[in-house]
């Protein structure tokens, strides 16, 4: 008999392929108490999370995830990953990539907490006409 793919497995496996992943299936991964931050909030609950996930999915072209391989300890692990994502409206709907981590505590084969770390800016605000070109001023002003 084939064991039942670990949480670490599980959580690569969905978000390799994000976009076409069902929403309800994120009960199988996160605890329904489960908080997820990132840099656009903070999400409390599997019923808050799988809302976030269909607000974000129903609009991009493409979503999924390059996972490089993950640091575990027990009860957390931590992985490094670029995701690559279009939506039609940012960039002419071409690919776009953008490095982040994720940080993640686990009760038994659940996700209890996940805190997401990536650049909000680079990944949207430059984008946008008049507050990009502000994002885009500020960076160049701190990297100097």
């Amino acid at each position: 008999m084939r064991a039942q793919p670990s949480v670490i497995d599980r959580f690569v496996d969905y978000y390799a392929s994000l976009d076409r992943q069902p929403v309800p299936a994120l009960a199988g991964l996160y605890d329904v108490h489960a908080v997820l931050v990132d840099p656009f909030g903070e999400h409390n609950g599997l019923f808050a999370i799988q809302r976030y996930f269909s607000h974000l999915l129903a609009n991009v072209n493409a979503c999924r995830f390059a996972i490089d391989p993950p640091l575990c300890e027990s009860g957390r692990f931590a992985v490094t990953w670029t995701m690559y994502w279009s939506h039609p409206r940012i960039s002419g709907g071409e690919i776009r990539s953008l490095p982040g981590c994720s940080m993640v505590e686990t009760h038994g084969e659940k996700i209890f907490r996940q805190r997401d770390y990536y650049d909000a800016g680079e990944m949207l605000y430059e984008h946008l006409p008049l507050l990009g070109w502000a994002v885009r001023g500020v960076k160049r002003r701190v990297r100097a």
